[in-house]
């Protein structure tokens, strides 16, 4: 199983580029929890912010995958930033687990991948595109959280 897919939290470290803006340094967090009723659908919650700026607010982001299959996932994404759902799949083993997604009405899309460097170790790439233009893309390290 990937390591995204087994309830835990992780610290975030990387970059975004936003289209028209210099690079930014953020760190966060984000937590996996599975539901109790149905364990194959985890709420994914994650939280970033300059890492720059101490006096920034964070942004915060959440999505749901069910794990539809021994190498499939179901997506759905609920974001403020964004005003919109987005919905996708996405394909998964050990190490790898890519995500694609996109509105009802096909105007943004994207996909993510998160490659596992170890089981407490991962990198995460993505972009996302708004009516054919990248609006953002990043690059990030996720590091498994002791409990």
């Amino acid at each position: 199983m990937h390591p995204l897919l087994v309830p835990s939290s992780w610290l975030v470290d990387g970059r975004y580029f936003p289209r028209g803006r210099g690079a930014q340094r953020v760190i966060g967090l984000t937590e996996v929890h599975a539901s109790e009723q149905f364990p194959e659908t985890l709420r994914v919650d994650g939280e970033v912010r300059d890492a720059d700026d101490p006096t920034s607010r964070p942004v915060s982001s959440g999505f749901h995958l069910d794990v539809s299959g021994p190498e499939t996932v179901r997506f759905r994404m609920d974001s403020l930033p964004l005003g919109t759902v987005l919905v996708g799949d996405g394909n998964h083993d050990d190490v790898t687990l890519i995500l694609r997604y996109a509105s009802p009405d096909r105007r943004i899309f994207g996909s993510e991948t998160f490659i596992a460097l170890s089981p407490s170790e991962l990198r995460t790439s993505g972009v996302m595109f708004a009516d054919g233009v990248a609006v953002t893309s990043w690059l990030a390290r996720l590091e498994r959280v002791s409990r």
